[in-house]
């Protein structure tokens, strides 16, 4: 595990790298301040405890999600960040050094995909906590009152958690198996938006969002909010990115450097 910690960090010091996360999170904290914006968000207490814990959860559930504009730069980052840090390297042949070190290949990937994840989902969720709080920051008492005591900050947490996880397992799988850096991000691309072309709801983004409006339906019990979001998107959410990742670890071992 040393050695992974070590690879991580290489790759984590790729000023290549840093540029992405600069460049994602500028563009995504203007897109969802931008939203945000445009919504009529003016919650009004009238001093009765249930308005108030109405107001509350209105103003959690503005916190920034993944709509057309911000999915697609949040798409193009990931499939950017795992084509330049797993497929680059073959392509310029530093690969050959990074393996033949005593590293096992699933090793080198699943450093790789770490990097590719945490990159994303902190230039994604900084961004919409960056957004949040510049654009609602006024009522810091509903802000406080419905993100932790309605536990929608943890929700929010697993949503980008889940959207950063899905999009960078399959990122990272279809750059293994790319012939070149332009294919893989062609290809990685073309994947991501494969869901939206064909309105199929039953994967993220869509599957996430539809998590939050069903949680947000759930009167009065934060427990369930968190169990109703986590049960509409274990499959897609967590299932299918943790299977796909097993199988690019799995490939890596087979898949030559060059």
């Amino acid at each position: 595990m040393g050695r992974v910690k070590e690879q991580l960090k290489w790759e984590l010091e790729d000023p290549y790298v840093a540029l992405i996360f600069v460049f994602s999170f500028i563009l995504l904290a203007v897109t969802f301040y931008t939203t945000l914006f445009s919504i009529n968000a003016n919650v009004m207490p009238m001093g009765l405890e249930m308005a108030r814990e109405q107001a509350a959860a209105g103003t959690a559930i503005l916190f920034p999600g993944l709509s057309d504009k911000s999915s697609a730069i949040f798409a193009i980052t990931g499939v950017l960040l795992a084509s330049l840090t797993i497929r680059y390297d073959r392509d310029t042949r530093v690969a050959k050094s990074v393996y033949s070190l005593p590293v096992r290949n699933y090793e080198v990937i699943l450093a790789k995909f770490i990097t590719v994840f945490t990159v994303l989902f902190l230039s994604a969720f900084s961004a919409a906590f960056v957004a949040y709080i510049y654009a609602y920051g006024d009522s810091p008492g509903m802000i406080k009152e419905g993100m932790l005591g309605q536990r929608y900050l943890l929700i929010h947490l697993m949503y980008w958690l889940e959207a950063s996880l899905y999009v960078s397992a399959l990122s990272s799988l279809i750059a293994l198996l790319s012939p070149g850096t332009f294919a893989s991000i062609l290809g990685g691309i073309t994947v991501m938006y494969i869901p939206e072309i064909l309105d199929w709801e039953f994967l993220p983004p869509r599957i996430l969002n539809d998590g939050l409006v069903k949680a947000h339906a759930v009167f009065w019990d934060p427990g369930e909010k968190l169990s109703v979001f986590f049960n509409t998107t274990f499959y897609a959410g967590l299932l299918l990115p943790l299977v796909v990742l097993s199988l690019t670890l799995v490939l890596s071992e087979w898949r030559d450097v060059s």
